[in-house]
C-alpha cells in the first residue's frame, strides 16, 4: 500500500522530517489544478523527500497564522497532508417566522416560502485533509503571511449550535487615505451563520473601529509571537509575504507618533520602523503575488497565483533553505 510521499508504509522510516507551512488560500494552494501536486509547499517536501504538513485556510488571516502554529508546537502531534475527503454530512433545518421589517442583509436563511416563512437548509460537511504522524514538533516551519485587515472570530453556529472558527475577509478593500479606515465602498465577506443582525456589528467592526495602522501592528505582534515561540523550542524557520501590497505602503506609519490614553495621554512603548524591520525583516520583502506579476506568471480569475509561480515561489524555498543551512 502507499504511505506518504509516495513511500510503501512497511519500509517507511521515522527518520523523514516534517514540514509545516501556514498561511492563507496561497498556501492552501486555490485555483490550482491539482494543489496537492501543484502548490508550492508540495513541491519543496517533494524535493527534499520529506512529508507536506500544510495548514493553509482560504481566507486566513495573520491572526489564523499565529494560532495555527502556536497550536501545531504546543499540541506536539505532527500531521502529514493528504488528498481532502468527506467524512459525514449532517443536514440541518430550520423553520423562523418572518418579519417583514428585517433587513435581507440580516436573514441568515436560504430562503422564504409563499406563506411567508424564513426556511433554511444547510448541509454541514466535516472533511479530513490530513493524518496523524507521530508526536513531535515539525523540523521546519513556513510561514506565508496574509492579509493585514483579515480577522477570524470563533463563534457558536445559529444554525449547528456547534462551535467554529470562520474568517471575515474582503471582496473589494480601498483605505481612507486620512483615517486608514477601510472605504466605504469596499465589501466584506461576513460568515453566515451569525444571529440575525450580528453580521452588521462585524460589518461595521471591520470598517469603522479597526483601521490599517492598528492592523499592522497587531500582524506584527502575531509575527513575533511565532518568531520568538519556535526561537525558544529551537525549531527552524522561514517567513514570506502573501504580497507586500498591505505592508510596504504601510510602513511609514510606524514612525508616527503614538500614544497610551486612559484620561491622560503619555508616550507609548510601540517600536518604529527601523526596530520593526530588524525584528521582522520579511516586511520590506518582495510578496509571493509580486513575484509572480514580476515574472509574468499567470494569475488566476480569483487573484490566486498558479502553476509557474507556486514552482517560483517552491525555488525560492528551497533556496533559503540551502543558504541558511536549514534541514541538515
Amino acid at each position: 500500500m502507499e504511505g506518504r510521499c509516495g513511500v510503501r508504509e512497511e519500509v517507511w522510516s521515522t527518520s523523514i522530517l516534517t514540514i509545516l507551512f501556514t498561511g492563507c488560500s496561497f498556501t492552501n494552494g486555490m485555483e490550482l489544478r491539482d494543489k496537492k501536486k501543484d502548490r508550492f509547499s508540495a513541491i519543496v517536501s517533494r524535493e527534499l523527500g520529506h512529508l507536506e504538513w500544510n495548514e493553509g485556510k482560504v481566507g486566513a488571516g495573520n491572526d489564523y497564522i499565529q494560532r495555527s502554529t502556536q497550536n501545531a508546537i504546543i499540541g506536539r502531534k505532527m500531521y502529514w497532508s493528504t488528498l481532502i475527503k468527506d467524512v459525514s454530512t449532517h443536514k440541518h433545518t430550520d423553520r423562523v417566522f418572518f418579519e417583514k421589517e428585517l433587513p435581507p442583509n440580516q436573514r441568515n436563511t436560504l430562503g422564504v416560502d409563499r406563506s411567508g416563512v424564513l426556511k433554511s437548509e444547510y448541509k454541514q460537511i466535516f472533511q479530513k485533509n490530513k493524518e496523524y504522524d507521530k508526536v513531535g514538533w515539525p523540523d521546519l516551519v513556513v510561514c506565508m503571511w496574509s492579509g493585514i485587515n483579515r480577522l477570524e472570530n470563533l463563534r457558536l453556529s445559529n444554525i449547528t449550535k456547534d462551535w467554529s472558527w470562520c474568517v471575515s475577509a474582503w471582496g473589494r478593500f480601498g483605505l481612507e487615505p486620512d483615517t486608514y479606515k477601510a472605504k466605504r465602498t469596499s465589501t466584506v465577506y461576513i460568515d453566515k451563520q451569525y444571529e440575525p443582525g450580528e453580521e452588521d456589528y462585524m460589518r461595521g467592526y471591520m470598517m469603522r473601529i479597526r483601521n490599517a495602522h492598528y492592523n499592522l501592528r497587531l500582524t506584527m505582534g502575531n509575527m513575533m509571537a511565532v518568531k520568538y515561540m519556535l526561537k525558544a523550542k529551537g525549531i527552524p524557520q522561514l517567513h514570506y509575504l502573501y504580497s507586500s501590497g498591505q505592508y510596504k505602503p504601510l510602513l511609514f506609519l510606524l514612525d508616527e507618533p503614538v500614544y497610551e490614553n486612559t484620561n491622560t495621554w503619555w508616550d507609548s512603548l510601540d517600536i518604529d520602523r527601523k526596530t520593526a524591520v530588524e525584528e521582522l525583516p520579511w516586511l520590506e520583502s518582495e510578496g509571493m503575488y509580486d513575484m509572480a506579476e514580476r515574472l509574468g506568471h499567470p494569475i488566476g480569475e480569483r487573484d490566486h497565483p498558479l502553476e509557474e509561480a507556486h514552482a517560483a515561489m517552491a525555488e525560492r524555498i528551497l533556496g533559503d533553505i540551502k543558504k541558511d543551512g536549514l534541514l541538515k
